[in-house]
């Protein structure tokens, strides 16, 4: 252990340091082997050793353990936010690509439906069809498009929303709620 650590963790001794470790690697090592191998392309076990390491620095240096209360989380519910917090900053210090892997297969059958879609006839007004193309298909946030119109980005987001209203109602969707993870 390094002699930095042993002098700014006194009261914590090696042995239980070593204890409390030794308990909980392999969930520690669980949750990072899923989270970097589900989310990252190109990750391998080499990864996944050193992002332990660093949940481990992490919990020593920052001094999480006397930080930890069990009446905020369990303990478990603890280390899977720190190990999963630590593995993401790894993955993005070392500019590892993100791809989740249960979009992508969606992404492509989106791409191939982005070109065949056509929004249906007299359901949205002109406006709200300009504004739901340049805003969807045009990739334009609402103050580009405010501009381009000559109207507040306010308005803007106003004429959206009643446009997907009235495509919700259209195609039934109205009643059902999106789910967002």
């Amino acid at each position: 252990m390094n002699t930095y650590i042993d002098k700014r963790y006194e009261y914590i001794s090696e042995k239980e340091m070593g204890c409390f470790f030794y308990e909980n690697i392999s969930f520690i090592k669980n949750v990072v082997n899923k989270f970097i191998f589900s989310k990252y392309v190109g990750a391998d076990k080499s990864d996944v050793d050193e992002v332990c390491q660093e949940v481990a620095l992490k919990i020593l240096k920052n001094d999480y353990i006397s930080k930890y209360s069990s009446e905020k989380s369990s303990i478990k519910t603890w280390l899977y936010i720190i190990s999963r917090s630590v593995a993401v900053d790894y993955m993005r210090k070392n500019n590892r690509i993100y791809i989740n892997i249960d979009e992508l297969e969606d992404f492509e059958e989106c791409e191939k439906d982005k070109n065949d879609f056509n929004l249906p006839e007299d359901i949205l007004s002109k406006r709200q069809n300009e504004v739901v193309r340049m805003i969807f298909w045009g990739d334009l946030k609402a103050v580009e498009v405010a501009e381009q119109l000559g109207i507040t980005s306010r308005t803007v987001r106003c004429i959206k929303h009643q446009a997907i209203q009235k495509l919700r109602r259209h195609f039934s969707a109205a009643d059902k709620r999106r789910v967002v993870s």
